[in-house]
């Protein structure tokens, strides 16, 4: 995939100014952009997630209302369920741990797709159905 990122003047210098002070002298320039928006992007993933286990935490009663249990962890980490689900099974024996949040929010990008396994691609993946 080729992105084509139109810059103002001076948002253009600001990344020549940015790319001058960080990018490794053995990487390319193709390279360090790649890194630089993969990170973005992963940092932005990461972001959503928090907004998603925040906003659940808060509204937990909205949810219940909509047939999913919030449960927060002693960590508190925020973790959802099918109220159905669950009461359907009491004994658990046919439940999987609740999904954590953060998990559904990367499973959208590229299931257990790493950094470096991201930026060693050789390009688009080409899928036909």
């Amino acid at each position: 995939m080729k992105l084509l990122i139109k810059l103002s003047k001076d948002e253009a210098q600001a990344y020549k100014n940015f790319a001058d002070m960080c990018k490794p002298q053995d990487m390319t320039e193709d390279m360090f952009m790649k890194v630089v928006f993969i990170t973005g992007f992963d940092q932005m993933n990461k972001s959503i997630a928090e907004s998603v286990q925040k906003y659940a935490a808060a509204n937990k009663e909205e949810l219940a209302a909509s047939g999913i249990t919030v449960f927060e962890d002693e960590d508190g980490e925020v973790r959802m369920a099918e109220t159905e689900t669950l009461n359907n099974d009491m004994s658990g024996a046919d439940i999987k741990p609740p999904t954590k949040i953060e998990k559904l929010v990367d499973n959208m990008v590229e299931p257990d797709a790493t950094l470096d396994e991201l930026l060693q691609s050789e390009g688009p993946t080409k899928y036909e159905g």
